[in-house]
C-alpha cells in the first residue's frame, strides 16, 4: 500500500508540474479502463482468472503531430480462489485446504507513442506505443488460514497498439481503444513472470 501511495503521489506531482506548460497545447492526458488477461506462467501457475479491476493513464507531450513521449501509470487487481485440495507442505505432512492467490500491480513507466497519420486531419488515428519502467507488486497467498505476502519492485516493459477516435476533424479530444502486452519478470511461488495482455478503453483530451 505504501508503494501504491508513492506512485499516486508521483502522478499527482507530475500533473501539477506539467500543467504550467498546458497553454502551449502540447500536452495530452489519456485515462483508461483496463481489462487484464494473465498469460504464461502467471496464468498457468498462479492466477488464471482475467481481471476486470484495473485503471491506467498517461500524460504525454506531443513532440510533433506524429511523436509523443511521457509517463504511464496504472493499477490492476488479480484474484483467484481454488477448490479445496490436499497439498504437500513438508516431508510426511499434507494439508487439506482452500488456496487463494491475490496480486496487485502498479506500473510506472516512461512511454513513447507513434501516430503514423498524425500529419493528416483524420478523425481516426491509429497508433503504436512502447514503454518501460518499474512495476510495484504486492502478492499474497493463503493456504487455509495460513498466509504469506510479499512486496517488490521489478522491471516492466510494454508494447501496444490501438486507435484514437477524435470527436471531430479539428478536435484533439476523443475516445481511445487499444491493447498492450506487458512483459513483467517475477519469481515467486513458481511464477516466472506476471505477463499479461490488456485491453483498454478510455478518453483522451488536451491540457490547456
Amino acid at each position: 500500500m505504501k508503494r501504491m501511495n508513492i506512485v499516486l503521489t508521483a502522478c499527482i506531482l507530475l500533473l501539477a508540474a506539467v500543467s504550467a506548460k498546458a497553454q502551449e497545447g502540447g500536452l495530452k492526458v489519456d485515462l483508461y479502463y483496463n481489462y487484464s488477461n494473465p498469460v504464461g506462467s502467471f496464468k498457468n501457475n498462479y492466477i488464471s482468472n482475467s481481471s476486470p479491476r484495473g485503471v491506467a493513464g498517461d500524460v504525454m507531450y506531443n513532440i510533433n503531430r506524429q511523436w509523443s513521449a511521457g509517463l504511464y501509470f496504472g493499477y490492476q487487481d488479480y484474484y483467484q480462489k481454488y477448490p479445496r485440495s490436499t497439498y504437500h507442505t513438508a516431508p510426511g505432512e499434507d494439508i487439506s485446504a482452500v488456496v487463494s492467490n491475490s496480486v496487485q500491480t502498479a506500473p510506472f513507466m516512461a512511454k513513447g507513442v507513434f501516430t503514423p497519420l498524425g500529419n493528416k486531419l483524420s478523425i481516426v488515428q491509429p497508433y503504436i506505443s512502447a514503454a518501460a519502467g518499474v512495476n510495484f507488486i504486492t502478492d499474497k497467498q493463503y493456504l487455509g488460514q495460513f498466509g504469506t505476502s510479499n512486496t517488490a519492485g521489478r522491471f516492466i516493459a510494454q508494447g501496444g497498439a490501438g486507435v484514437q477516435i477524435n470527436f471531430g476533424r479539428l478536435s484533439d479530444a476523443g475516445i481511445t481503444l487499444g491493447a498492450v502486452y506487458n512483459y513483467a519478470p517475477y519469481n515467486r511461488f513458481g511464477v516466472g513472470s506476471l505477463n499479461s495482455i490488456d485491453f483498454q478503453a478510455g478518453v483522451h483530451f488536451p491540457l490547456r
